[in-house]
């Protein structure tokens, strides 16, 4: 498992790369993007999973791909293919997009089974995972929840990521990683993100807005700039 310094990530051959969000047209985005096809080794096509947010805006993000020279790429619908065209759509793709949106009960809850054995799957032979805004959020140990935090995918050991984070947020997120102190939460600010890559490799993309927040087990209270 890939690690340096606080993060431990998921294994593979791809790039995971968590996004705060932001309008796909600003500079900041696109400069993310353009990190992101740049980075990506897989040849595969590019597969947008939308179950968070709604069609019309994954169809906007994707012209916004387009433009920057992004490969042949469609829209999974996670909540209503059969499991054998979602699993063959999603393990064929170079880069797997999990796009903003407010549902996120919607997109964990489908993020399970088939869904995520498919993502696990590209992601091991070299596809990008490129979650953007809240759906950056679902890849931590935990999230914050209406009431609570809740689980995450645990792709980033530890780590509470909140995304679309800004510097009046920082008591909040500090509060966060007082529940749980072995944690630590990671603020992704709009058009920036945070990229993870298969040889250990930890660089930060676009706005350069991220903030660690660190649990007592590693410095008690204390917050550091990337």
């Amino acid at each position: 498992m890939p690690q340096l310094n606080v993060f431990r990530w998921q294994p593979g051959r791809g790039w995971l790369v968590l996004s705060g969000g932001g309008p796909p047209e600003s500079d900041d985005v696109q400069s993310v993007e353009a990190h992101l096809l740049a980075r990506t080794a897989s040849q595969g096509p590019l597969a947008y999973i939308w179950a968070a947010g709604d069609p019309d805006s994954a169809d906007h993000h994707m012209d916004s791909l387009r433009d920057l020279g992004a490969r042949t790429g469609y829209l999974v619908d996670i909540l209503s293919e059969p499991d054998e065209e979602i699993y063959a759509q999603i393990s064929e793709a170079g880069v797997i997009i999990l796009g903003d949106g407010p549902q996120q009960e919607v997109l964990y809850d489908a993020l399970s089974g088939v869904v995520l054995d498919a993502i696990r799957s590209a992601f091991s032979r070299g596809a990008t995972v490129y979650a953007v805004g809240l759906s950056a959020e679902q890849f931590g140990a935990h999230r914050v929840g209406q009431r609570d935090l809740v689980p995450g995918l645990q792709w980033l050991e530890r780590a509470i990521v909140v995304a679309g984070y800004t510097p009046d947020m920082a008591e909040g997120l500090r509060q966060v990683v007082r529940q749980t102190p072995h944690s630590f939460g990671l603020g992704i600010g709009q058009g920036a993100a945070v990229a993870l890559g298969p040889l250990g490799e930890v660089e930060i993309w676009g706005s350069a807005a991220v903030t660690v927040a660190l649990g007592q087990e590693y410095t008690a209270g204390a917050d550091e700039e990337l």
